[in-house]
């Protein structure tokens, strides 16, 4: 080159490739491993459509520089005549000095791929609607169950009191094994208790069916989990977890030990579970601890009855659960075989039996139409719950293109509680409830499909319930005898039978089902309140309630769902005839209507792009009232408060509205969503409380009032790759208008005014030392004829050490301020690990110190309009623990 001019362009043009380029490499195959010459296209993420670089591939293999700096990720795609192609998405922090992407390529005559398939950061994959995480690329070596693990993954959020999973805000139906379904909705079972040694994979799948006759003809907005195993994992393996120590001051020791065992082959699947602790820990899905409900309790809601004497519950205190002085002992089997190549069965067996004893104090300051008064009750808990329960479910299919289902679930439930309770009444009294539950289910499905994109579906489902209650309290209430003593006993039964027909198809990326039903259900309720002496029985006046409450259903639904480009439009409705009889023995009256309804709703959603998407809906619905606000005469509930209803079969109506935005950028470690729903209610329960010294009264009516909620809510979760730092911001607001009575008050107007605030933040340093801290703030404002405000604040700070792999350490340090209005008492609670595994070995040994600061009892002061109330409870002794964990 003599010319100086393009001597001077080729030396700035070489060294900018030198100082900004990349390479890629690799090699591109067929489907066995041959080599295909094949085209290299790059494209920038931003503008896909446009082709920013490209290179020749000559025998499979290639080495290209990129001669751009791309800011943002970039489209890797390789072409090849007679074959699909394949592209994969690069994030731009992976863009290093040599960076090697290999490609398969299937012959299209062969084999046709429709799906994208995206690879990110080497922590997971996307492919059609599933992300596959890595599990090795999200350890830290501090997990030590599924759930550890979850909590930690992006786009899952995990609800540390109920286990409840959600992903990109959706709630999961279920965790597989493997591709079956062995819990159900139970799945707390496996997150709870499968040691994260055994996962190498966890799959998220949006548009889940467990149908595999559905797919791709049913709209499912359905999300499950599925666990991938780790290779010679999938014949027997388990573990054993003992760890036992010392109280602080308790004469008997704490303990927990676990114990479960995966076993799969190709004719079954099988996780076991056994387990017993007496440290405030729930290895099982159910919760007798307080009144947090499962997953499955909610889906089955119109199954049950009421229970009328609801059971003692209690605040929970730290994640630890300090407040929870038990000991549970809990036993499950969940086990799925293929009998034939046509025939499966899933059986599911549990048992627990608890025993949770605290002391609970509860002090009222009442103010109410100019009278001031205060009321203190001290009451010592003991409760026993036990439950056997066993499910069963089968699969026939019964050819290429139908399926026949039946299932059942049989639960026997017992729960006993002694209460202890000194009060400023004028004596203190002894109580003891009983309540029996059983609970009978089944469900006969069958699916055929007609075509390719059409199918329909026959379902029927029969369930009965029963709960009987006896409550005894000494000495009586209404008698003030100390040789008397009252006697509430309640029988509810419900039967339940519903029919379901429903056609469901897809036409042009387009789906719509239409449904045909009916269902009936009657409810027989039996009770009566009555005072004993060593001699005789008293009915006490209008004590008694018989009747039976019967509703029937006639019922046709549909919905279309439209994918118009980047809009989704989905209307759908319900038109029902509804039927509701009412006959009660005593007063002997009946009541009795029927109602058209007509139940309306839309879902719009525009798509922006891949990440992000804006959704909106409206809908009206009309609900009717339950068994617990029909019956007229009183029930005693405790020893202060008896109540009853005037009866009314009138429906409630509700509007709804709701507008999001959802951004979720996997690649970029970027979930963002905020939005509003808004809720207004006209019609429902209210009650008129008859509060003194010494009784609460509470009277239900229905009243054609109408409420109005609305609620705003904004989520942020950024990892920020400078900082090596994750910040997730979840923040609340909601405005709740509401009218009630108190002591025959008029019709008071209020206004409740919440708002949330949770800022996390967790480090990811390459360094011994990391740090998680979480900040928690909730403000309530309720404005009645004057203003009260309560507000808490609580920081959680722990700190992780690990100067190894086989050797970590955390302390953390939990702050809470339960109400910042009366700082007289905040608290500090401390707990640690210490945790050492041998390279190469199977077992592991620890040491766990929980409630170091011996901290004895937890307060919490409230205020509303028509009280100042301080309750407090008392909690777990300081303990420590010397851990093994044995894994095979």
């Amino acid at each position: 080159m003599k010319n100086p001019k393009k001597k001077l362009v080729f030396l700035f043009y070489f060294f900018s490739i030198l100082i900004y380029s990349q390479t890629l490499q690799g090699i591109v195959e067929d489907e066995d491993g041959n080599p295909l010459s094949a085209k290299l296209l790059i494209k920038d993420i931003s503008n896909p459509d446009l082709i920013s670089e490209f290179a020749l591939i000559i025998k499979g293999k290639y080495s290209y520089a990129l001669r751009k700096k791309y800011k943002d990720s970039i489209i890797v795609q390789a072409i090849s005549t007679g074959h699909s192609s394949s592209e994969k998405v690069i994030n731009y922090n992976e863009l290093t000095d040599v960076l090697e992407i290999n490609f398969r390529l299937f012959k299209e005559k062969i084999q046709k791929l429709d799906e994208i398939y995206l690879e990110g950061k080497k922590s997971f994959n996307i492919k059609e609607d599933t992300i596959i995480y890595r599990v090795d690329s999200y350890k830290d070596g501090t997990e030590k169950k599924l759930e550890d693990l979850l909590k930690k993954l992006p786009g899952i959020e995990v609800n540390e009191d109920t286990g409840l999973i959600k992903y990109k805000g959706k709630p999961i139906e279920t965790v597989m094994i493997e591709g079956d379904n062995l819990f159900d909705y139970n799945y707390t079972i496996g997150t709870k208790n499968i040691n994260i040694d055994l996962v190498k994979e966890i799959e998220a799948i949006e548009n889940y069916s467990e149908n595999s006759l559905l797919k791709g003809i049913e709209e499912s907005d359905k999300v499950a989990l599925n666990l991938k195993l780790k290779d010679g994992k999938v014949d027997l393996s388990g573990s054993i977890d003992f760890a036992s120590g010392f109280f602080d001051k308790r004469n008997k020791k704490p303990i927990s030990t676990s114990s479960n065992l995966l076993g799969i082959n190709k004719i079954y699947k099988s996780f076991a579970v056994a387990s017993y602790n007496n440290i405030g820990l729930n290895l099982s899905p159910f919760n007798y601890f307080n009144q947090q409900i499962n997953l499955e309790q909610i889906r089955e809601e119109d199954y049950y009855t009421s229970k009328i004497i609801p059971e003692s519950n209690s605040i929970k205190v730290t994640n630890d659960n300090l407040s929870n002085t038990n000991g549970q002992l809990f036993s499950n089997l969940n086990s799925v075989f293929s009998l034939s190549t046509k025939l499966k069965a899933k059986i599911n067996f549990f048992y627990i039996k608890d025993e949770i004893n605290n002391n609970q104090f509860t002090e009222n300051s009442f103010d109410i139409n100019d009278e001031t008064f205060s009321t203190f009750d001290n009451i010592f808990i003991k409760k026993i719950p036990i439950q056997y329960r066993g499910d069963l479910e089968l699969k026939l299919i019964t050819s290429k293109s139908s399926l026949l289902e039946y299932n059942i679930s049989l639960r026997d439930e017992s729960i006993k509680t002694n209460r202890t309770i000194f009060s400023n009444q004028e004596t203190n009294f002894n109580s003891f409830l009983t309540s029996n539950n059983t609970f009978l289910k089944q469900q006969l499905q069958y699916t055929k499909k007609i075509s390719d994109k059409k199918a329909i579906q026959l379902n029927l489902l029969h369930s009965r319930h029963i709960i009987k209650q006896d409550y005894e309290i000494t000495p009586s209430i209404f008698n003030f005898s100390d040789s008397d003593n009252d006697l509430q006993s309640n029988i509810t039964k419900k039967n339940f039978i519903d029919f379901n027909s429903v056609l469901l198809a897809a036409k042009n990326n387009n789906n719509y089902s239409f449904t045909f039903g009916a269902s009936h259900s009657n409810e027989p309720f039996i009770s009566s309140l009555s005072s004993v002496n060593n001699t005789e029985e008293f009915l006490i006046e209008n004590g008694l309630n018989d009747l039976e409450y019967k509703k029937s259903e006639i019922r046709t639904l549909g919905s279309y769902h439209w994918n118009l480009g980047k809009f989704k439009i989905s209307p759908s409705y319900a038109l029902r005839y509804l039927n509701q009889k009412l006959d009660i023995k005593e007063p002997n009256m009946s009541l009795d209507n029927d109602f058209i309804i007509f139940e309306p709703s839309i879902d719009l959603s525009y798509k922006i792009n891949r990440i992000s998407s804006i959704n909106t809906s409206l809908g009206l619905n009309r609900n009717s009232n339950s068994l617990q606000y029909l019956f007229p005469n009183t029930i005693l509930i405790d020893n202060r408060l008896t109540f009853k209803n005037r009866q009314s079969l009138a429906l409630q109506k509700n509007q709804t509205f709701g507008l999001s935005y959802d951004k979720n950028d996997l690649f970029n470690q970027l979930e963002m969503s905020f939005g509003m729903n808004y809720l207004k209610q006209k019609g429902g329960i209210f009650s008129n409380s008859q509060i003194d010294a010494n009784s609460s009264i509470i009277e239900n009516f229905f009243l054609p009032e109408s409420t109005e909620n609305i609620n705003f809510n904004f989520n942020l979760s950024k990892l920020i790759p400078l900082l090596k730092t994750t910040f997730k911001l979840n923040s609340n607001y909601s405005v709740f208008n509401f009218k009630n009575f108190v002591n025959n008050s008029t019709l008071r107007s209020n206004q409740s005014n919440y708002l949330t605030n949770e800022l996390f933040l967790k480090t990811a340093f390459k360094t011994k030392v990391n740090f998680e801290n979480k900040i928690n703030y909730i403000y309530q404002e309720t404005i009645s004829e004057s203003v009260f405000k309560n507000s808490s604040f609580q920081n959680k700070f722990k700190m992780l050490f690990k100067p190894s792999k086989q050797f970590y350490s955390t302390i953390t340090f939990e702050y809470f301020i339960p109400n910042l209005q009366n700082k007289s008492n905040d608290y500090l609670f401390i707990g640690s690990k210490i945790w050492f595994k041998p390279k190469d070995k199977n077992w592991e040994i620890g040491l766990t110190g929980t409630n170091l600061a011996n901290i004895k009892k937890f307060e919490q002061f409230n205020t509303n309009d028509i009280s100042t109330s301080i309750n407090s409870i008392n909690l777990l002794d300081r303990f420590a623990l010397l851990n093994f964990l044995y894994s095979f």
